[in-house]
């Protein structure tokens, strides 16, 4: 993705040419972010620790996340997703939350097809791989905006860089926004709702300032 090829590596990093403009569906966004921020009257919303280490989940964004692979999957279609061999990355920053997403995969009729399909596991276990789709749980989600090393922006960079035609972000928008980081990437998703096929992002004082990019290449803004 070019936004991360200028912002860590001063634009001399470039798609495969084989992947550059290559989506699974027509018009396809390449990148989505999901608020997963929910109401839960079963408590299961935001964030919360589990186990002796004290690990972060977030249930109510494992589910969503699950829920939005299964509706993209129908997108896409069972014999496609088999006969091309399309393969997923989960990735979450907590082992916590990976662990808890592996066992509700495990438990859902709709993945058995697919199962070797799909990989789950945490940033520094994608290092150096690829995946034809990324969903990424970003957990945190509460009132006092605190988003841990979701501060450390190089390591997001391995973790939004794993994909080689769709990447779906999901997280609480209330909570991740506060970054500036997260709230430009979230802000310019949610306002070009187009064939976008190029992202750029430059640093410069501090701020971060996206260039869209539509289908055929015309820049609309910056």
């Amino acid at each position: 993705m070019k936004f991360s090829s200028d912002l860590f590596y001063h634009g001399e990093v470039e798609s495969a040419p084989q992947t550059r403009n290559r989506g699974i569906l027509d018009l396809d966004e390449p990148i989505e972010w999901r608020d997963s921020k929910v109401d839960d009257e079963e408590g299961d919303s935001g964030e919360s620790f589990v186990g002796e280490s004290f690990g972060r989940i977030n249930k109510a964004e494992a589910q969503l996340t699950l829920d939005t692979l299964e509706d993209y999957f129908k997108k896409i279609g069972k014999q496609r997703i088999l006969d091309e061999h399309i393969d997923v990355g989960v990735i979450s920053p907590y082992r916590a939350q990976v662990q808890y997403l592996r066992r509700l995969i495990r438990k859902r009729e709709s993945f058995k097809p697919y199962r070797h399909s799909i990989s789950v596991n945490t940033v520094d276990g994608f290092q150096g791989q690829e995946r034809d789709i990324i969903l990424i749980s970003l957990v945190r989600s509460n009132d006092q905006g605190q988003i841990g090393f979701l501060n450390d922006l190089r390591r997001m960079n391995v973790a939004i860089t794993r994909a080689r035609m769709k990447l779906i972000i999901l997280g609480d928008k209330a909570t991740l926004c506060r970054h500036p980081f997260y709230r430009k990437l979230k802000a310019r998703m949610s306002t070009h709702k187009l064939a976008v096929c190029g992202l750029n992002a430059i640093e410069e004082e501090d701020k971060m300032v996206f260039v869209i990019i539509i289908y055929k290449g015309k820049k609309i803004q910056e």
